[in-house]
């Protein structure tokens, strides 16, 4: 049901499927924002809990939106993907939320030239949260270490036109398009900024085994054989150093305790003496 195309800074993203609870949380995050140069694409896979109706409620919001059934979550944000006009991409799912109601004025408070902008994010579990960053400048062996979260991130429009999301992942799909990123040489930059509130109980996050044999997949499909092979030992290499430290500090922290008591004993003995 297109409204309206036109052009704007962001085209933000929201997929959902019969969480209308979450979507509820999204939609509040997204109406809150003090920086308003955005577009809203919503895409719906056709709810059967209210998510449809609440979207209605709100559909004067919307640049776009629609309820049907689709393929997966990638899927989903190819269908964004398609019909967004904004220089940027967010994509924040439904259950996730900007993290304050001015973090898009603090992103875009001055003008951006990198591919990919990155900020800081809050994972939220049932009983706690946990504020993680993602280490700068960002290069190849960065991912091979762990991913941005997807939803921390404000990417080119331009760059996800070329070719969407790969949708044989069920979860890793933006982990490879990073890497293909980062092969290409986009620019990611990162923003001082904590983004989001990235909601812990989502597909990734509860499916481990899922999560470890696109990880492998990834890797095999997307980055050169040698090039893995130098990350690989580099890994090694640094997990060894890690080691070696804490072997070196545990054998001072034991020296340190044998002189300590070396010296309490030689103490104990002067002030007998006198």
């Amino acid at each position: 049901m297109a409204k309206r195309t036109y052009y704007m800074k962001l085209s933000i993203i929201t997929i959902n499927y019969n969480n209308r609870e979450g979507l509820q949380k999204t939609i509040d995050s997204i109406l809150a924002q003090t920086w308003r140069d955005f577009e809203w694409i919503v895409i719906d896979g056709g709810s059967t809990d209210g998510s449809k109706e609440l979207i209605a409620q709100y559909q004067e919001h919307f640049a776009y939106w629609c309820s049907e059934p689709d393929k997966g979550v990638y899927n989903a944000i190819n269908k964004g993907i398609a019909k967004a006009q904004g220089s940027y991409i967010s994509c924040m799912n439904s259950g996730d939320t900007f993290y304050e109601p001015d973090t898009l004025q603090k992103v875009f408070s001055e003008e951006r030239e990198a591919d990919i902008l990155y900020g800081d994010w809050l994972q939220v579990f049932d009983d706690y949260e946990l504020l993680v960053d993602f280490p700068a400048p960002v290069e190849l062996y960065s991912f091979y270490l762990r991913n941005i979260c997807h939803q921390a991130m404000f990417v080119r429009t331009s760059f996800l036109k070329k070719k969407g999301f790969d949708e044989s992942f069920r979860i890793k799909a933006d982990y490879s398009r990073w890497i293909e990123a980062a092969l290409d040489g986009l620019v990611f930059e990162h923003i001082p900024v904590t983004v989001c509130r990235y909601d812990m109980g989502g597909l990734s996050s509860n499916n481990p085994d899922i999560s470890i044999r696109e990880r492998e997949q990834l890797e095999s499909k997307t980055i050169p054989r040698p090039v893995l092979l130098s990350m690989e030992r580099l890994h090694f290499y640094e997990q060894d150093k890690t080691v070696q430290r804490v072997k070196r500090l545990l054998l001072k922290g034991r020296r340190v305790a044998l002189i300590t008591q070396k010296s309490v004993a030689l103490l104990a003995k002067i002030f007998r003496c006198s």
